[in-house]
């Protein structure tokens, strides 16, 4: 049987109850206690509320459901995709990944050289340049889906790629954030990605660091 707390019991609680709770300070909790001190308890509104709480866990179980099936349709479409299998053969890359990257890149073609992907992607600064102060920024046009994916990438390389983590550790060396050494392996992680497609093959790994590893 299902319990509905009874509020009215709140409407007792006293300044130093509340100021023992964690995250309450001593500014919030006058403003707190005034309004817990108004409560008004409705017993009539219990089955109102059952009926919404019933409604909203029907619905996200249903849509727990439709992203499953989803989730199963992107598979066996990604895993039918010469592009995704080629991609899957990186270390910690799985269908998903590696079909949300093809499906915003889409013909590889497009872009002949590597840093217009890059440039893309979002992984790539592009020159802003103004007078004597040389810098760099991300593309606004850039595919915020596939600079996402990549970081995803570059995250769980690290994890099953002894060459991303070597490259990744190298940066941390030099001083770099975790989230900037990231980055960073993203960038060398399109290079990689760029030339597997457009010689239509799959990821190598280098034997030394594979014995290595």
């Amino acid at each position: 049987m299902v319990k509905y707390p009874n509020f009215s019991k709140y409407k007792r609680i006293t300044l130093k109850s509340l100021l023992k709770i964690k995250g309450i300070g001593k500014k919030q909790a006058p403003f707190l206690l005034k309004r817990l001190n108004n409560i008004a308890y409705m017993p009539g509104l219990t089955n109102i509320y059952k009926t919404i709480i019933s409604s909203y866990a029907k619905r996200i179980l249903e849509l727990q459901k439709e992203i499953g099936d989803i989730d199963k349709s992107l598979d066996e479409i990604g895993e039918k995709d010469k592009a995704v299998n080629h991609l899957k053969t990186i270390p910690g890359v799985a269908t998903k990944l590696a079909s949300r990257l093809i499906g915003e890149v889409g013909d590889i073609n497009r872009f002949p050289v590597e840093k217009e992907l890059a440039i893309y992607c979002g992984v790539a600064g592009v020159n802003n340049d103004s007078g004597k102060v040389s810098k760099a920024r991300v593309g606004y046009k850039a595919n915020k889906i596939c600079k996402q994916t990549l970081i995803m990438m570059a995250g769980h390389s690290i994890r099953f790629n002894p060459q991303s983590k070597a490259y990744y550790l190298k940066k941390r060396a030099e001083g770099k954030s975790h989230n900037h050494a990231l980055r960073c392996l993203a960038r060398q992680t399109i290079k990689v990605i760029h030339r597997m497609l457009t010689e239509d093959r799959d990821y190598i790994i280098k034997k030394e660091l594979k014995k290595a590893a």
